[in-house]
């Protein structure tokens, strides 16, 4: 019963996944420009898909309390879809773009590395209750 807890984002994984999306689109596309040097464009459709991406999760979070439902997750998301109108169109050096989508996939490849071994150690713990039945 425990283990169905654990397997939910906390709220700051959950706060931290679209920045990561983000992360990871302007690495990619400075990754492809790093041959030409020229700058990676930031674009308010990678804001907008980041909010669906917080929106879509939203139901997976371990609130710590149940106001934070609507006051956090309605707020994020306009705070995210503002922040790409905003920033749209500003233009980021393409190596230092690279750099921040080499260390957003590093945070999350290790978060997911990290829930796979807590979902291991769960099913290890489910067998021992059942044999131990």
């Amino acid at each position: 019963m425990g283990c169905t807890a654990q397997r939910r984002l906390s709220l700051a994984g959950w706060l931290g996944l679209p920045l990561l999306f983000i992360g990871m689109v302007a690495g990619l596309n400075g990754a492809l420009f790093l041959v030409s040097a020229a700058p990676v464009e930031l674009s308010s459709a990678h804001s907008g898909a980041a909010a669906a991406l917080a929106v879509a999760t939203s139901g997976e979070v371990r609130w710590n309390a149940s106001w934070q439902r609507h006051w956090v997750r309605w707020p994020w998301a306009a705070t995210l879809l503002v922040g790409g109108l905003f920033l749209d169109g500003a233009l980021v050096p393409a190596l230092p773009a690279t750099a921040v989508g080499v260390l957003a996939t590093s945070v999350l490849i290790a978060g997911l590395h990290r829930a796979q071994r807590r979902e291991q150690q769960c099913a290890e713990d489910d067998d021992h209750l059942v044999v131990g039945t």
